[in-house]
């Protein structure tokens, strides 16, 4: 009886210390697959999250700059053994960079930056981003990366078919941007052989897609050439030109102010003359600070020696009054002097018959400028001081005597009114 209790009680140890193995085996798994879990499952809380490329569209041989920032959302470390940008197409400058990275804490971020050269054709390519992690497995993300050589648009919007030796002339041009991203330091550098511009570069700016802008300035050639516009703007850092010519001829044009005088009354004042009349602008452009006098041998008087007309813009006119003393002449010159956009002063004379209380007609020669014709039948509709053109005459009309005349009659005809005439003629009658 003893042996078999004692048989009983060691298969029950046995039993019971193989359970307690078995148990603890399984601890040890669960432990070991936990961790091993936990491991695994550091590195799937890392991601992208945010790429940058400036400029964001290249051009052909463009080095444009491609940011990526990972970030660890975990609540563990996660070992980086290295990072690299990898492309058939693209060159990556900066390849070798990011070899070794280090340990991307929790809730932290790593920003990797490569310089990537677009020595391809157009198209859009995706280079991968791949990242190696130390314990185990990898991340590999594809970045698009579009290459498009699409330049900016010059077109000339104004400029004269033919130029004038030695004198400016404005030429307008428009600039705009046809590509999907931004362009910016646009600028125009005008030159050329022979030809002095007014501006040594005409600064634009930026221009955002679609965006066009005009820009004008003035050239003055000396003979028959090209004209030169070097355009230049930058892509992110980029450098580029685009080049354009205008062939620059020379011809005879009118384009300045040309003043004439017409409509001229002579009126004797004593010893004294009165000259007054009309001065047209027929020419082209603004004929600025002009002067109406007399040149010798006649000489300009009180009270009106000089008259200032002021601006004159193409085909307006102004009336004039100038008193001079002029004895013993048959012809008297009238001179007009005035000023371009430049400043430059320009005069014109014209030789005025003295003949007194008649209609005179300027005839003479130009200093700076074309002769005028000897008389203007048609007068322009409008001018800074159209109502004058009725001018000098109303000065001879007898005034006093007609405002008499009158009187006299709107007295009549109230004494008619009123009965006095009847009253009158009954007295005279008795």
């Amino acid at each position: 009886m003893m042996k078999g209790k004692r048989t009983a009680t060691r298969r029950y140890l046995i039993h019971s210390l193989l359970v307690i193995l078995l148990t603890l085996g399984s601890i040890c798994t669960l432990v070991s697959a936990a961790d091993s879990t936990t491991d695994t499952s550091s590195e799937a809380y890392v991601a992208i999250t945010n790429v940058t490329l400036d400029p964001s569209i290249l051009m052909q041989y463009d080095q444009g700059t491609l940011a990526v920032r990972i970030t660890n959302s975990g609540s563990s470390p996660v070992k980086i053994n290295r990072v690299e940008l990898l492309s058939e197409e693209l060159d990556v400058v900066n390849y070798q960079t990011y070899d070794k990275v280090g340990v991307l804490g929790a809730s932290n971020s790593l920003f990797f930056t490569f310089l990537v050269e677009a020595d391809v054709e157009e198209g859009t390519f995706f280079p991968i981003f791949y990242v190696d992690f130390t314990d185990s497995g990898s991340m590999r993300y594809p970045i698009a990366v579009k290459v498009d050589d699409t330049p900016i648009m010059v077109s000339v919007v104004n400029a004269p078919d033919t130029f004038t030796s030695g004198e400016e002339d404005k030429i307008t041009l428009s600039i705009s941007n046809p590509r999907d991203n931004e362009v910016n330091s646009v600028m125009v550098v005008p030159g050329g052989k022979g030809i002095s511009p007014s501006q040594s570069a005409v600064f634009v700016g930026t221009l955002k897609p679609d965006e066009e802008r005009q820009v004008t300035f003035g050239i003055t050639p000396e003979n028959a050439t090209e004209l030169v516009l070097d355009i230049q703007y930058r892509n992110g850092p980029n450098q580029h030109n685009e080049t354009i010519t205008l062939p620059v001829t020379l011809g005879n044009r009118k384009v300045a102010a040309e003043l004439v005088v017409n409509n001229i009354e002579v009126a004797s004042g004593g010893a004294s003359l009165t000259i007054s009349g009309d001065v047209t602008n027929a020419g082209l452009k603004d004929a600025k600070s002009v002067t109406v006098t007399v040149g010798d041998p006649a000489r300009a008087i009180d009270p009106d020696p000089v008259y200032v007309v002021g601006a004159l813009e193409p085909d307006d006119f102004s009336s004039f009054e100038i008193t001079c003393m002029a004895p013993g002449l048959s012809q008297i010159p009238l001179v007009v002097s005035y000023r371009d956009d430049e400043g430059e002063t320009y005069k014109e004379t014209f030789d005025v018959s003295a003949h007194i209380f008649g209609n005179s007609t300027a005839e003479g020669s130009a200093a700076g400028g074309s002769q005028g014709p000897p008389s203007m039948q048609g007068r322009p509709s409008g001018g800074g001081m159209g109502m004058m053109g009725f001018g000098s005459g109303i000065s001879k009309i007898p005034v006093i005597p007609i405002l008499i005349v009158i009187i006299a009659i709107i007295g009549v005809v109230v004494a008619w009114r009123k009965g006095y005439l009847e009253k009158i003629r009954d007295r005279f009658s008795k």
